[in-house]
């Protein structure tokens, strides 16, 4: 018995030790719960394939990784991107600049390097060639590698770095492409050294072993034409534009042309300008062209709208139960309002340890199975304390019934919550976006009350049957819960 009082004691304390140290990490670090997007307000996009674009698994995943670094580079927490059939979801929790992330997750970022064979005037158009309006996109041509064509080219006030009147940029015949977007390696937005370029930011790209080899022919065969001439010019052309067209040096010689694998674009990029182009760039192109449906701008102020609301309902909601089960077990009452507070606060404990080290943010479909939880948590104290009750009427003494309701409740405890895990462990895989939130808040929460019931539903009663008061007690104790007249025994051995 002395052994037995002890090893409870023990567990309820490791129990306090726990929560405390889980607490005492949060307070020390000052975390604080990650939220979604329906709590913390952002955006929520649903892309589509362009009309023609041949479509496949495949291209379809690609396209969601490429999106899901972008994102990342923006420095967002926990953004959801995934795939609804043919269509990619994608939801960003706390941006700011809704303009520029839907820029930078949608475009296509179609790069390319192709010679110039001339500058194009209305005048000097070649036969058959379609020429650009370069304020209207619609007029811009399909950019075909395998055929010449006549693209825009984008210019930039050099003091400011913002775009000038396109209706008088430079058009230029193109050449077939000479390199792609896969033969880049990395890229990085950078300020020329000093003395260097046009005082502008540049965009530094370091190509695969191939794509140096390539860059070094077709650079080669530029220096071939004489200075000055718009032929000795590359054109990088990014979605269409060309975004700068430098002229091979007079250092590089015909038909040797530049090693190293490395290039730049100019075009007296802003700083802004420069590192969206380069983040673009350092992820690759999207392998399908994706223009957005449905878009979605949630505000900060509804999220925290939504929280209250939602905390305000699930507080409402345990506050009943809390009262019904006082007023039902009495005493025993008492142990679930303890039991629940434990489990809540080792469930939201978890929760904000797993959102600062696993990257995971609460929504409000998240706050709803942790409320569902607290109820799960309820239902494994009645089936312990209803068991008691039937081992006390069936004329046991209350000790040897906590023992014995033990045995048979705890069964039943664990199969009715692994049901409940496997249900959210089916909804977390095969579900996304805000169900896969409350699937995981609840299979966490199911699992923690497990470890509750264990550690420290059992050890209470068992240390509360072993006090003459709730044995005895008219009010609060057994006698009043089990609805036995008689006085129960505190002790002897079970019939």
């Amino acid at each position: 018995m002395a052994a037995t009082r002890t090893r409870y004691w023990r567990a309820l304390v490791a129990l306090a030790l726990l929560l405390g140290g889980i607490y005492g990490v949060i307070a020390w670090k000052s975390y604080a719960p990650r939220l979604g997007l329906d709590l913390k307000g952002g955006i929520s996009v649903v892309l589509v394939p362009k009309s023609g674009e041949t479509v496949d698994k495949g291209s379809l995943q690609k396209a969601v990784d490429i999106i899901q670094q972008r994102v990342d580079a923006l420095g967002v927490a926990e953004p959801d991107i995934s795939l609804q059939g043919d269509n990619i979801l994608v939801q960003i929790p706390g941006i700011k600049d809704t303009t520029k992330a839907l820029r930078l997750i949608g475009t296509t970022a179609k790069l390319s390097f192709r010679p110039v064979l001339a500058r194009v005037t209305t005048d000097t158009a070649p036969p058959g060639a379609a020429l650009p309006e370069c304020s209207d996109p619609n007029t811009f041509p399909e950019d075909v590698p395998t055929k010449q064509v006549v693209l825009c080219v984008k210019d930039r006030d050099p003091q400011t770095g913002a775009g000038t009147d396109p209706a008088a940029w430079e058009r230029l015949l193109l050449g077939p492409v000479e390199l792609q977007g896969s033969d880049v390696s990395t890229a990085l937005a950078e300020l020329p050294p000093a003395g260097q370029g046009g005082g502008g930011w540049e965009v530094s790209l370091r190509l695969t072993a191939a794509g140096a080899k390539k860059f070094e022919s077709i650079t080669g065969k530029l220096a071939c034409n004489p200075l000055g001439d718009a032929s000795r010019q590359l054109a990088i052309v990014l979605d269409r534009l060309v975004e700068s067209n430098p002229q091979m040096g007079e250092t590089v010689q015909c038909n040797q042309g530049i090693d190293g694998g490395t290039a730049q674009i100019t075009g007296n990029f802003s700083e802004r300008e420069s590192k969206d182009l380069a983040l673009v760039l350092r992820y690759g192109a999207l392998p399908i062209e994706l223009v957005p449906t449905t878009t979605t701008t949630i505000s900060p102020t509804l999220g925290k709208e939504s929280l209250r609301s939602g905390l305000v309902a699930g507080a409402i909601g345990l506050g009943v139960v809390l009262l019904y089960v006082l007023l039902f077990y009495r005493a025993l009452g008492m142990i679930i309002w303890i039991g629940i507070a434990i489990h809540g606060g080792l469930t939201v404990g978890v929760v904000i340890l797993l959102g600062q080290f696993a990257g995971f943010a609460l929504s409000l479909a998240g706050i709803a199975g942790l409320i569902v939880s607290l109820g799960i948590a309820a239902d494994s104290f009645i089936v312990y304390f209803e068991r008691i009750k039937d081992e006390v009427h069936q004329g046991r003494t209350v000790r040897a019934s906590v023992d014995r309701a033990w045995t048979s409740a705890w069964g039943t405890i664990v199969a009715a919550d692994l049901v409940t895990a496997l249900a959210a462990g089916v909804l977390y895989f095969l579900a996304v976006g805000g169900v896969r939130g409350f699937a995981l808040t609840l299979g966490l929460a199911t699992g923690l009350d497990l470890f509750v019931s264990r550690w420290f539903m059992h050890p209470s009663v068992w240390l509360l049957a072993q006090t003459k008061r709730f044995n005895e007690s008219k009010t609060l104790g057994m006698r009043s819960i089990a609805g036995v007249g008689d006085a129960l025994p505190a002790g002897g051995t079970s019939k």
